[in-house]
């Protein structure tokens, strides 16, 4: 092939037939139109149904929910928007009607009617930077000064077993493009992949949601948000021309980028916290442990990527989210309570029976309602017993996070929560606030590392090689 297939994130158009699934005869020429910020955008030269039907559905007379497309490109590629919507009409009198429909999920390369359907028996994706954190180096250079020659070779990487899972196994693969069209250039590109084979065929929401599962693990051991660049299944089989069957190539077209037009490129090469290779020899089991506990940690993980992967956002805000995210991992993996919880119960209706009767309504619902959650450690005491469990696994106190940083930390949050004045000289300003976000996406990132298996003693280096964590957690000064 000349150039990979469209990703995500490039935008393209087809024209073809298209069909309302299960009404093949009712074939209507039109153009498809993919770009990242809007989906699929389906602008058909005529109608599918009869005039009263067109019209019905532009009244909403006869909605029942949204429908699903079929077509075919002139290219020969089966296509299907599923959850597509008719959102508009326009009826020329006379001449040739026309209708837009809008479809959030599109596939090319299958006729499916469900998201849903067990077809598939493979997938393949690829997310922003995973070459570097799987560490595939195709291109080796060699040149001759004298000679004034320059030899690329470029090795495709082959499909090799990454990691295990009860459900399915994880083989890392690449692809190898050229294109030598241009009369000035010859393009070779060389991409890697992660393919995720069940022992059964799976459905599509079954497949994405793995890979983007897997997709996150990458980013949380990279350090920052890497989005899905493409996503890819390998489909029930078809028949070739000259007998035989393979199995089909169905692209999945998305709105998973919630409006981004495009991704943020660096020519600054970032290494990841601990690669893909890295992380499987310090834990073989470590996707397993993943996936095992995602649901428990999951909202904390949704608050950290949205500061990771947000660059323009108040330092206040992205403080606050970050110390949420921080305390909801902290209740939702380890369960500290301030006394045990047995005898808490009976120490709460104590509490509640000596509320005075004289107190008024509004008094006697706000004490009620701190003595339900009055058992729930601070979030000084959470930051406390985080610390000491980083210091008894790591052999050593970290620098950056003293009394006096947990201090200022509890004031700032509670001062930009309440907006209290006597809180207001006991804040970060703007930079302190911009590192103490930091610091505390350092916490988070160890915590997760910690929770998939991965020992102190393996943390510990790959922390030191990392210069803004290491002097965060070697001091309490600023990075330099």
């Amino acid at each position: 092939m000349a150039c990979p297939p469209p990703g995500l994130y490039d935008s393209f158009t087809e024209r073809g037939l298209f069909w309302l699934a299960g009404k093949h005869k009712d074939e209507v020429p039109g153009t498809l139109a993919y770009d990242p910020e809007n989906g699929a955008v389906l602008t058909l030269l005529g109608m599918f149904g009869k005039v009263h039907e067109s019209f019905r559905r532009a009244l909403g007379g006869s909605r029942e929910g949204e429908a699903v497309i079929h077509g075919v490109t002139m290219k020969g590629k089966p296509v299907s928007l599923l959850h597509a919507l008719d959102t508009k009409h326009q009826f020329h009198m006379p001449g040739i009607a026309s209708e837009t429909w809008t479809s959030n999920l599109m596939v090319i390369g299958a006729h499916i009617t469900s998201s849903e359907e067990p077809i598939f028996p493979k997938c393949y994706f690829r997310f922003d930077e995973i070459e570097t954190w799987l560490k595939h180096s195709p291109f080796t250079a060699t040149h001759d000064t004298e000679a004034k020659t320059l030899n690329v070779l470029a090795e495709k990487p082959r499909e090799t077993p990454f990691a295990s899972h009860a459900e399915f196994n994880v083989s890392t693969v690449g692809s190898l493009f050229s294109d030598n069209k241009p009369d000035t250039r010859f393009v070779i590109d060389v991409i890697s992949q992660i393919a995720i084979t069940p022992p059964e065929p799976r459905s599509l929401d079954w497949h994405l949601d793995r890979a983007a599962r897997l997709q996150e693990l990458a980013s949380l051991c990279t350090g920052h948000y890497l989005p899905l660049t493409s996503f890819e299944l390998r489909g029930p089989n078809v028949e070739l021309g000259g007998g035989g069957t393979v199995p089909s190539e169905v692209h999945l077209y998305s709105r998973l980028i919630h409006g981004e037009s495009g991704l943020a490129r660096t020519t600054k090469r970032r290494t990841p916290i601990i690669t893909g290779p890295e992380l499987i020899r310090f834990n073989p089991q470590a996707v397993q442990h993943w996936f095992d506990q995602f649901e428990a940690f999951d909202p904390a993980l949704r608050l950290f990527f949205t500061i990771t992967a947000q660059r323009q956002m108040f330092t206040n805000i992205q403080l606050l989210l970050a110390i949420q995210a921080l305390e909801v991992f902290h209740r939702r993996t380890g369960g500290d309570t301030v006394m045990p919880e047995a005898d808490f119960a009976s120490f709460a209706d104590d509490m509640t029976a000596a509320i005075p009767a004289s107190a008024n309504p509004d008094m006697r619902e706000k004490l009620e309602s701190l003595y339900r959650f009055a058992n729930e450690p601070s979030l000084k005491q959470r930051l406390r017993a985080i610390i000491a469990s980083l210091t008894q696994a790591f052999g050593e106190a970290p620098g950056g996070f003293n009394g006096k940083f947990l201090r200022k930390l509890v004031d700032t949050r509670n001062y930009y929560t309440h907006f209290s004045e006597e809180l207001s000289e006991r804040t970060f300003d703007g930079e302190g606030m911009y590192w103490a976000t930091r610091r505390v996406i350092l916490l988070l990132t160890l915590l997760f590392l910690q929770r998939i298996g991965l020992a102190a003693a393996d943390i510990k280096p790959l922390l030191e090689r990392h210069r803004e964590f290491a002097q965060l957690w070697a001091k309490a000064d600023r990075p330099r």
